[in-house]
């Protein structure tokens, strides 16, 4: 048995209680989580995130719903992709701008951007409510693989995009942008960009979290193909103008990590 098979059987789990699915607006949600008293390293989160795990700040969970199996974990092959040619074009359109990393730690002209992203994109929601102390929590902190990518107009900040780096692949964690900016699709260019820097340092993937069909918000995900889908406990790889899965697996299959 591997190594990173062992890790997976040997970590502590609970369960968090039900409560309004963030993508499902009539389901409630559950999630599995990493026990806090698991010292989480780089090296344990590469092997969960393969198996279906993401974290939120510190917080590494994955969903664990009784009777829905909506939430798909999705990534791109980058050794696999190429860029369609909207996507060409968007790049094109973008060339004007810079894409760099920095670290990952608190900066009021980020925490500026997030509010005023916030405001725009999810007014009401409870992020636009966070605070220094939360926005912190969520996006500052890392598990010791953490960088910000910074996407600047000469000096002028237009987007973040934290990411995870791990030996063979990228995660992007979350981006916001410049609302004032949206005619650039700076989403778009973001994970374009973090592809880009996933295949410049040899890594095969691009994390990018989970995929649910019902949920619009999460369309733009299946924009970039090929794209591989966790179904049934194995990563299976989605091609232009292939049916794309419903749910990860059957609900009454029981959990495997």
């Amino acid at each position: 048995m591997s190594n990173s098979s062992q890790v997976g059987r040997h970590l502590d789990l609970y369960i968090s209680s039900p409560q309004t699915c963030d993508y499902l607006a009539d389901q409630k949600s559950e999630n599995i989580f990493i026990s806090p008293e698991v010292k989480m390293t780089a090296g344990i989160y590469e092997y969960l995130i393969g198996v279906g795990f993401r974290r939120s700040g510190e917080h590494v969970y994955r969903p664990h719903c009784k009777a829905c199996r909506a939430c798909i974990s999705c990534r791109v092959n980058v050794t696999l992709f190429k860029p369609s040619k909207s996507q060409k074009r968007l790049l094109t359109k973008n060339k004007d701008l810079s894409f760099k990393s920095v670290e990952a730690q608190y900066s009021e002209e980020h925490f500026d951007l997030y509010q005023r992203y916030q405001t725009f994109k999810h007014p009401g929601g409870s992020m636009e409510s966070f605070g220094e102390k939360e926005y912190q929590a969520f996006l500052c902190q890392s598990l010791g693989n953490g960088v910000i990518y910074e996407t600047r107009l000469n000096d002028k900040l237009l987007a973040i995009s934290v990411t995870d780096v791990f030996s063979n692949a990228l995660s992007a964690v979350y981006t916001f942008f410049d609302p004032e900016y949206s005619a650039r699709s700076l989403g778009t260019n973001s994970v374009l960009r973090q592809i880009d820097a996933a295949q410049n340092g040899n890594k095969e993937h691009l994390y990018l979290g989970y995929y649910v069909e019902q949920s619009k918000k999460m369309s733009y995900k299946t924009n970039f193909k090929p794209i591989e889908m966790l179904v049934e406990g194995r990563w299976q790889l989605y091609e232009k103008g292939e049916k794309l899965p419903l749910q990860s697996a059957n609900p009454d299959s029981p959990p495997s990590f």
